[in-house]
């Protein structure tokens, strides 16, 4: 098959589209000393798909996570469009969306879908940093790569250097122990600095929304992206709901993949910050159902602060 006709294809489902040799791939990775698995089949495929921002705020009764969140989880609808192109080429592939041991962002730089900001994050011309990553391991030989131009950088902006609350961003690089991303999904006891600058229910928006890349981008918004009640979660759910019966109603939302323990650890935060006292009884009795150790100091802390 023709490299522009396996490139028509991928195009029919997705947004941002580049062809590369694994080769090229693997090479770049070890000279970055990237710790990356080898792969045998000789062709990788990189893929966009867009989301759109949509800011939603926190109520009395219901609280949201980052808006890369909202919709179906994009875990599932990359993979199900991947499936749906590859089905028909009879080309035996692997393919991944997060879940393996590749640089999906040293891919897509590769590729051409954008350049590796300030923010951490594949910055496109058109999409901006709204879009999720998707690779696709092929074995096929190309007789040439198929990659998108980039024509732009940070150049000396730092305002999502400025606006991390919590300094994991710098002139210096990233420091992923300080990103309030990284540490609102995991599972310990968090600092005082840590709880008290964390604002959402899963995850971090601010250098997105800083971006002066993100102020005029097109925005598109996929069928499986559109709204569907789910973005905010309801208070109470979090805390009288089992975690089988969480599941099923907020099921296919991605930030259901760290646990609800998670998001009840990080609502409470939430409700310090706003001095949220009626739900006082549920977070009393949860610390006597879930005895997680850094989720028990947690509700003793928040307690502590709002009964003052």
């Amino acid at each position: 098959m023709k490299v522009k006709a396996l490139q028509a294809i991928f195009q029919s489902k997705f947004d941002l589209v580049g062809i590369i040799s694994t080769k090229r791939y693997l090479e770049a990775a070890k000279t970055m000393r990237k710790d990356v698995i080898e792969e045998t089949y000789p062709t990788m495929v990189v893929l966009g798909l867009s989301y759109p921002k949509r800011i939603l705020k926190h109520t009395d009764t219901h609280l949201v996570p980052s808006f890369y969140t909202f919709g179906k989880d994009y875990h599932l609808v990359l993979k199900a469009r991947m499936e749906s192109v590859l089905k028909d080429l009879n080309i035996e592939y692997r393919l991944g969306v997060d879940n393996h041991n590749h640089d999906e962002r040293l891919a897509a730089t590769l590729a051409g879908l954008g350049y590796f900001a300030k923010n951490q994050l594949i910055i496109n011309e058109t999409l901006g940093s709204y879009f999720f990553l998707g690779l696709i391991f092929l074995n096929i030989e190309i007789e040439n790569e198929i990659t998108l131009e980039v024509n732009s950088d940070c150049g000396t902006c730092r305002k999502c250097i400025d606006a991390c609350p919590t300094g994991a961003l710098s002139d210096m690089g990233y420091q992923m122990d300080l990103c309030m991303s990284h540490y609102n999904q995991s599972k310990r006891i968090l600092t005082d600095i840590e709880m008290n600058a964390n604002y959402s229910l899963f995850g971090c928006d601010i250098c997105q929304m800083v971006c002066p890349k993100n102020s005029v981008i097109r925005t598109v918004t996929q069928p499986e992206f559109e709204l569907s009640g789910k973005e905010m979660v309801s208070i109470v759910d979090l805390f009288t709901l089992s975690d089988k019966q969480f599941k099923e109603k907020y099921s296919d939302m991605p930030y259901l993949w760290k646990g609800k323990t998670v998001l009840m650890r990080n609502a409470l935060l939430i409700l310090k910050r706003l001095k949220n006292t009626r739900y006082n009884d549920l977070i009393e009795q949860s610390r006597n159902k879930y005895l997680m150790p850094w989720y028990q100091d947690t509700v003793d802390r928040v307690l502590s602060a709002l009964k003052e």
